[in-house]
């Protein structure tokens, strides 16, 4: 806080005109800012002087700062900064090569399916709905669940054409890995869509698709992990299944 007792009136003045309007004073001249403050130059000089600045660049200078940093502050609380760096790190990986080997076991599964099982929960289950819909675009019959404790059938099926997907950020929901299970006794072939390949889930797919982002969450658990990874890969593996069409 500046002490603006030793200021003059025309010091005060240009002081309330600069922190009132930091965008003028950033972008006009020290002659542009005294004509339109009414004052002169060196008034101005004597003013930024008595506000700790040797001179009216490096009031500027500190200015375009702190509004840098303000509105670092401002996107860093919304949450943008941090997504955009994630999903920077994430594609800047040699992701073709990362996934080559599951995707090469993804499309030697999928010849022999023609019926896919989406399943997730929370917002898992909004992608596994995503995920089926991609799917159903490229010709595959696909459905999803979000239920984990929905009936599903055991009847009806070749043995060789049940795949499920199934979506979990954790992979340690218990409801999930309880569902996998299920469904792997009942002769499907589960692949998982996980943060880490180290996950329960994981380890009892015959395929899983880890993407390996920081874990993020908010207020009492809130899990708010980015899920654009999910999205490239359920879109990657849905244009695999378009290639083989």
């Amino acid at each position: 806080m500046i002490d603006l007792k030793n200021f003059t009136p025309t010091e005060i003045l240009i002081y309330n005109y600069l922190i009132a309007h930091p965008d003028e004073a950033l972008k006009l001249s020290i002659r542009q800012l005294a004509s339109t403050i009414h004052v002169s130059s060196a008034s101005i000089i004597r003013c930024v002087k008595k506000m700790g600045y040797d001179s009216f660049y490096e009031f500027k200078f500190d200015l375009k700062q702190q509004k840098l940093t303000s509105q670092t502050e401002k996107l860093a609380t919304n949450y943008d900064t941090e997504i955009t760096d994630l999903v920077h790190d994430f594609f800047k990986r040699p992701l073709l090569q990362q996934y080559s080997h599951e995707l090469t076991a993804f499309k030697k599964l999928m010849l022999n399916a023609n019926n896919i099982l989406f399943f997730g929960i929370g917002t898992s289950g909004i992608l596994a709905q995503y995920g089926a819909r991609q799917f159903m675009n490229f010709g595959v019959n696909s459905i999803y669940n979000i239920d984990p404790f929905y009936p599903l059938p055991k009847e009806g099926q070749d043995d060789t054409k049940r795949v499920a997907i199934m979506l979990s950020v954790s992979g340690e929901t218990p409801e999930v890995i309880e569902r996998a299970v299920s469904l792997k006794s009942d002769n499907f072939h589960i692949i998982s869509i996980t943060n880490n390949n180290y996950s329960t889930l994981a380890k009892i797919s015959e395929i899983n698709f880890s993407y390996n982002v920081k874990p993020e969450s908010i207020k009492n658990n809130l899990n708010i992990t980015t899920q654009v990874p999910v999205i490239f890969i359920l879109e990657s593996l849905a244009r695999n299944i378009g290639q083989r069409k």
